[in-house]
């Protein structure tokens, strides 16, 4: 018998990801990206012979001993032979006048750095990082959806996470503002409450942390586009299909049923299967033109102070001078406000010096400056291009960045220059995402946890995957959603799923 043609929309780690399990099943797998290059939002490129990183700050998973790292290894992502770099100094808050403390990956350490910043806050200090400590048990599952589950697998799962549970309910309903105000301490105040942002959820922190601390994140050596090409490689392996700069306009479907996908070129291709992993969104409102409403999406599309979405304006600056030394993270708080959608006093500078397979020039260091915003952001810059001014703005937001840098470092004084600045129009313009998110929706303290199956009811052959179907979005849900929809397809066709 012919073996079934899957097309997947969309190259990205979601995407890939469902292709190489599909491929594993005899499925013919043909993936479409409209971009010239597969990624998605794990994307790396070239400035002034300077590699830059679009996308992995750190990676959940690169434990062996996690359930995640068997996925990242499934699609060639990671492996024995890949080095990661264990970040030492996670991330360093500088509130300029000496006030410096820094979040370090060993907790004793970071807890006793706390306690002699604000030994005032002793007493929470403890409480904080004895919280941290329960959170790096967490090992969410990701070898199937639950509903695809039985009886005996879900009552492992419940006996395994049902402390964790209690954890995970409670600290997701306080908002980082929230647990911010036990301290008294107002430079850690300010950490807490603008790490994320004031209303998301006290719980991500928590789990982002504990992952560091765990040693369950970590930085895969090469980057994005190094892991991306590692996923690539896999797949053609198998002998799956690619076609890059092929934009889908529309999913065909015929009396309720996916049939195929007509290309922005006009180009008609058939299928037994389409699967998009393209942001949820677009898919719905784009590709399916609407037709088929999903309440859950469509709640939080409506919703945008409960479900806001997350964005940045990056400057990129190359340094001529090995920055080795400099920490890995650096917060600098500052006066002197830039304005963009709104007043902004603290800017996050990450330095790439750490990676040295990272293409940079002989003495030469990367650092990239970040400024986090919401839709707000995405709508100024909307506005900033229709007046004409995008790319002097640009360079303007890059200068004032380059300056609070030079307070910090004033040696590097005409030794430093700005080479590339994306936004949030950058990231709409490759990911079709909302409003320049290169995530899913902010997981806030008043938002309930995502957890989209990736099926329409009314529509048949069809499931949509990424990272927008699953909790607050990022690379792990990009795979595992990915490795689902693979799933719930081998499951419709009476297939025994499989990973080898």
């Amino acid at each position: 018998m012919e073996n079934k043609k899957v097309i997947i929309i969309g190259g990205g780690v979601s995407g890939l990801t469902t292709a190489i399990y599909l491929r594993l099943h005899g499925y013919d797998t043909l993936v479409l990206e409209k971009n010239a290059v597969l990624g998605g939002a794990c994307i790396g490129w070239e400035r002034k012979g300077c590699y830059i990183d679009g996308c992995i700050h750190w990676l959940v998973g690169v434990n062996p001993a996690s359930s995640t790292y068997k996925l990242w290894k499934d699609i060639g992502a990671l492996s024995p032979e890949v080095g990661i770099y264990d970040q030492d100094d996670f991330y360093t808050l500088d509130f300029g006048d000496n006030k410096v403390f820094t979040v370090w990956s060993d907790l004793a350490k970071f807890q006793a750095e706390l306690i002699a910043f604000a030994p005032e806050d002793e007493k929470q200090i403890k409480k904080f990082c004895k919280l941290i400590k329960r959170f790096e048990r967490i090992d969410a599952p990701v070898e199937k959806p639950v509903d695809l589950m039985n009886i005996f697998e879900l009552c492992k799962i419940g006996l395994t996470m049902c402390g964790d549970y209690y954890y995970v309910n409670k600290t997701s309903k306080i908002s980082c503002g929230e647990y911010a105000e036990k301290f008294k301490n107002p430079y850690i105040k300010r950490w807490i409450s603008e790490h994320l942002s004031a209303s998301y959820n006290f719980m991500s922190l928590l789990y982002m942390l504990a992952h560091v601390t765990a040693k369950h994140g970590g930085i895969p050596v090469g980057g994005s586009r190094a892991m991306v090409e590692r996923i690539k490689q896999r797949y053609l392996s198998l002998n799956g299909a690619i076609r890059c700069n092929a934009e889908v306009e529309r999913i065909d479907v015929e009396n309720g049923v996916a049939v195929g996908v007509t290309l922005k070129n006009g180009e008609k291709l058939a299928a037994d299967w389409i699967v998009s992993a393209t942001p949820a969104e677009h898919t719905l409102k784009k590709l399916l033109g609407g037709q088929f409403p999903v309440k859950k999406i469509d709640d939080r599309l409506q919703d945008r102070k409960t479900y806001p979405i997350y964005t940045y304006t990056t400057a990129v600056f190359k340094v001529n001078e090995d920055m080795s030394s400099a920490p890995l993270s650096h917060r600098i708080h500052f006066d002197t406000p830039i304005t963009l959608n709104k007043e902004y006093t603290a800017i996050t500078y990450r330095n790439y010096s750490y990676d040295k397979t990272l293409k940079v020039p002989d003495g030469c260091s990367v650092i990239q400056a970040t400024f986090s915003g919401n839709d707000d952001m995405y709508f100024w810059w909307e506005q900033v291009k229709a007046q004409g001014n995008y790319a002097a703005t640009k360079q303007e937001v890059g200068e004032k960045a380059l300056e609070v840098y030079l307070t910090r470092y004033p040696h590097l004084k005409g030794k430093i220059e700005v080479i590339d600045v994306v936004t949030p129009l950058t990231y709409q313009r490759y990911l079709n995402g909302r409003h320049g998110a290169f995530q899913g929706f902010v997981h806030t303290s008043k938002g309930k946890a995502l957890m989209q199956k990736g099926v329409i009811k009314g529509l048949d052959n069809f499931i949509f995957s990424g990272q927008w179907i699953l909790r607050s979005g990022g690379l792990p849900p990009a795979a595992i959603t990915g490795r689902f929809a693979a799933q719930r397809i081998c499951k419709k066709d009476k297939i025994k799923f499989k990973t080898e």
